[in-house]
C-alpha cells in the first residue's frame, strides 16, 4: 500500500536525529518544556504505557464520550414518548437542536482555549457540565426545562466529543485509528444500543428519566476520572516564559464571540424555518439573513485584517486552504447528518409503519429503531481495520459509494420491512465508515501536531454545524411532505366520516404524537380508527422523501473523498503530546520556580553592573 511523502523540503531533525515532517513540528514561536513536546514513541519509558495514569486517562477519555453522546442518543428515539408525557410542546423538536447547537458553538473554542492554557480544567468542567445537565434532564416537569438541561448537555458536548484529537495526542500516530475505535466501542450502551436501552427504560418505574438518571452515572464517573488520572501539559509546562494574564488579553475575544454568535443565529433560523415560522416570515428570513452575514462575511473579513496586523486570529485560517483537513473535516460532517437525521427519522419509521401494523412486538420496537445507530456505530468500532487494509482515501472513497446506493435505495419501498432493513443497515454501516475515517484523519495534515485542538475543534465544529443543517433539513422535509401527503390521504377519509374541515390541522397533529385527539374538534372513535392506515401510507410517502435527501450529502462525500491522501508513514511513531504524575507535575514547578529566581537574580546583579 502505497503511502504519500512529503517533499525533502519539509523535513526537520527532531529528537535525536529522527525525521518528521514539518507539520508535526514544533512552531518558532513555541517555549514549551521538554515535558510538553511531542516525541517518538521509542523516547517513552515501556512502563509509562501501562502506567495509571495513562490507562486511566485512555478511560476517562472514553466514559466522556459515552455521556457526550449518550445526550442526544437516548432521547432522540423517545421524544414521541417523552413529549406525551410532559406536553405535547411543539417546542419538543429543540431538544435535540440546542444539543447539536451547543457543540457546534463551543467545539473550536475549546480547542483554542486548551492549546493555549492547558487542557485538563477544560475536561473536568466539561463533564461536570454535563452532569449539572443530566441532574436537571432526570427533574424536567416540562418540555422548557428539558430544553434547558440539553443547552447545557450540548455546551458539554464540545468537551466531552473531542475524544478524537485528545486521543491522538497520547498515541503513536499510526495507532490513532485503533484509538478511536476503541473510543467508539466504548458508547455502546448510549449510541448503538441507545433506541434499545431508552426503549426498555420506558418499562421501568421512571421511565425516560431513567436515561438521564444513566447519564448522571456517566458523567459523574468521567468528572472523577479526569481529575484522578489526566494529567497533561500545565500551563507552566506549555509556555516558560508567557504570563496567563497577557495570553488572555491578547486572545481574539471578538473573533470567539463573531463565530459563536453567527453560528448560533444561523442554526436557530435553519430550524424554524418550516417548524415554527414559515420559511418566507420575517423572523426566519432576518435570523438566517444576519447570521449568515456574520459568519461568512464580517467574521472573515476581521480575521483576516486582524492576522494581516500580526495577530492570531479565533478562526483558523490556514487551515482552510488545507485542502486534504477540509476534506476530511467536511466528510466527517457528511457523515454525522445521516447519522442524526436517522436518530429522528428512522425510530418513526419503526413506530408508525412496523409497529403499527402489528409487524414486530414491544420489545423489537426499540431494537429496530436503534438499527441505523447499531450499524453506524459498529462501523465506527472497527474503522481501524479498515483503514489499515484500505488506507484512508480509498476507505473515504468505496464508503462514501456504497452508502450513497443504498441509503437512495432504502425509498423505494419503506413498507417492505425486509426491504427497507437489508438496505439501511450495510447503507448506515458504510457511512459510519466515512464519518469515523474522515475523524481520525482530519487530525493528520495539520502545519503543527501542537495545534491538534485548534484542528479538532474546527472539525468538530464543522461536525455539528453540517448536523443541525441535516437535522433542519430532515425535520423540514419531513414536516413539510407529511402537510401534502396528509392532505392527500387523511383529509378525504376524515371529512367523509363528518370532521369539520377546520379540524384538520389538530387532527395531523395528533397523528404525528404532538397533540392529543381530544384536542381535535368533532372527533370521535369511529374516525379516529378509520384514519390510523391512511396516515401510515402518507407517513411513508413522506419519509421515503427524506432517504432520497441523503443522497445529497452522501454525493457530496464522494467527491470529497477524492481531496484525501493516505498519511505519510515516515510520521507513523510520533506521539504528539502525553500526560503525567502529579509528582512529575511538582517537580517540574519547583524547577521552574529555581530557573525564574536564578533569571532574576542575573537580571538584578546585571542592573548593579
Amino acid at each position: 500500500m502505497e503511502k504519500d511523502r512529503e517533499s525533502s523540503k519539509d523535513y526537520d531533525h527532531v529528537e535525536s536525529m529522527t525525521r518528521i515532517p514539518a507539520y508535526t513540528d514544533h512552531r518558532a514561536d513555541d517555549d514549551r518544556a521538554d515535558e510538553a513536546r511531542g516525541k517518538n514513541a521509542d523516547k517513552f519509558d515501556k512502563s509509562y504505557w501501562l502506567s495509571v495514569n495513562y490507562i486511566g486517562t485512555l478511560f476517562a477519555v472514553g466514559v466522556a464520550f459515552m455521556g457526550g453522546i449518550g445526550g442526544y442518543g437516548l432521547i432522540a428515539p423517545i421524544l414521541q414518548q417523552i413529549n406525551e408525557d410532559i406536553g405535547p410542546d411543539p417546542n419538543i423538536n429543540w431538544v435535540p437542536l440546542v444539543n447539536l447547537a451547543g457543540g457546534a458553538i463551543f467545539f473550536l473554542m475549546v480547542g483554542q482555549l486548551s492549546d493555549i492554557f492547558g487542557r485538563r480544567w477544560f475536561f473536568i468542567i466539561g463533564s461536570i457540565i454535563a452532569l449539572i445537565g443530566s441532574i436537571v434532564g432526570a427533574t424536567a416537569k416540562n418540555v422548557n426545562t428539558l430544553i434547558g438541561a440539553e443547552v447545557l448537555i450540548g455546551i458539554a458536548v464540545a468537551f466531552q466529543q473531542s475524544f478524537f484529537w485528545v486521543v491522538a495526542e497520547l498515541v503513536p500516530m499510526k495507532y490513532r485509528y485503533f484509538a478511536n475505535s476503541y473510543c467508539y466501542l466504548m458508547t455502546t450502551p448510549t449510541s448503538p444500543l441507545a433506541a434499545r436501552v431508552a426503549y426498555s427504560f420506558l418499562n421501568y418505574p421512571g421511565s425516560w428519566r431513567n436515561c438521564f438518571y444513566l447519564l448522571i452515572a456517566v458523567n459523574a464517573t468521567s468528572a472523577i476520572s479526569w481529575y484522578l488520572f489526566y494529567h497533561p501539559p500545565t500551563f507552566g509546562m506549555l509556555h516558560r516564559q508567557k504570563a496567563a494574564k497577557d495570553l488572555f488579553l491578547k486572545f481574539d475575544w471578538i473573533g470567539l464571540v463573531l463565530y459563536s454568535g453567527g453560528l448560533c443565529i444561523l442554526i436557530f433560523g435553519l430550524n424554524w424555518g418550516g417548524v415554527l415560522y414559515p420559511w418566507d416570515s420575517a423572523n426566519v428570513i432576518a435570523t438566517m439573513v444576519v447570521g449568515g452575514v456574520t459568519l461568512f462575511f464580517i467574521l472573515p473579513a476581521y480575521e483576516i485584517f486582524l492576522s494581516k496586523r500580526g495577530k492570531e486570529p479565533y478562526l483558523p485560517l490556514h487551515l482552510f486552504k488545507n485542502m486534504r483537513f477540509m476534506s476530511a473535516a467536511w466528510n466527517n460532517g457528511l457523515g454525522a447528518c445521516v447519522y442524526y437525521g436517522g436518530a429522528i427519522v428512522f425510530p418513526q419509521v419503526v413506530t408508525t409503519l412496523y409497529y403499527g401494523r402489528g409487524q414486530i412486538s414491544d420489545y423489537d420496537v426499540g431494537t429496530l429503531a436503534g438499527l441505523i445507530n447499531m450499524a453506524f456505530v459498529f462501523a465506527q468500532a472497527v474503522h481501524g481495520f479498515f483503514e489499515w487494509v484500505l488506507g484512508p482515501r480509498w476507505c473515504l472513497i468505496g464508503s462514501s459509494t456504497v452508502a450513497c446506493a443504498l441509503l437512495t435505495a432504502t425509498a423505494a419501498d419503506l413498507a417492505n420491512k425486509s426491504l427497507t432493513l437489508g438496505l439501511v443497515i450495510p447503507g448506515s454501516f458504510a457511512i459510519g465508515l466515512v464519518e469515523s475515517v474522515a475523524t481520525t484523519t482530519s487530525t493528520f495534515p495539520l502545519r503543527s501536531q501542537e495545534e491538534i485542538g485548534q484542528g479538532g475543534g474546527l472539525c468538530g465544529s464543522i461536525r455539528n454545524f453540517t448536523s443541525a443543517i441535516a437535522v433542519a433539513i430532515f425535520t423540514a422535509v419531513l414536516a413539510n411532505r407529511l402537510t401534502t401527503t396528509v392532505g392527500k390521504e387523511v383529509a378525504p377519509v376524515a371529512l367523509g366520516m363528518g370532521l369539520p374541515e377546520s379540524s384538520l390541522p389538530a387532527l395531523s397533529m395528533a397523528l404525528q404524537g404532538k397533540g392529543q385527539y381530544s384536542a381535535v374538534p368533532g372527533i370521535n372513535q369511529g374516525i379516529q380508527d378509520a384514519v390510523q392506515e391512511p396516515y401510515r401510507i402518507a407517513f411513508q410517502q413522506a419519509a421515503q422523501t427524506v432517504f432520497l435527501v441523503t443522497s445529497a450529502f452522501t454525493a457530496i462525500a464522494i467527491i470529497l473523498s477524492f481531496f484525501t491522501t493516505n498519511n505519510d508513514k515516515s510520521t507513523e511513531n510520533y506521539v504528539a503530546g502525553g500526560v503525567h504524575n502529579m509528582k512529575e507535575e511538582k517537580n517540574f514547578a519547583k524547577s521552574h520556580r529555581k530557573d525564574e529566581e536564578h533569571h532574576s537574580e542575573e537580571h538584578v546583579g546585571n542592573g548593579k553592573d
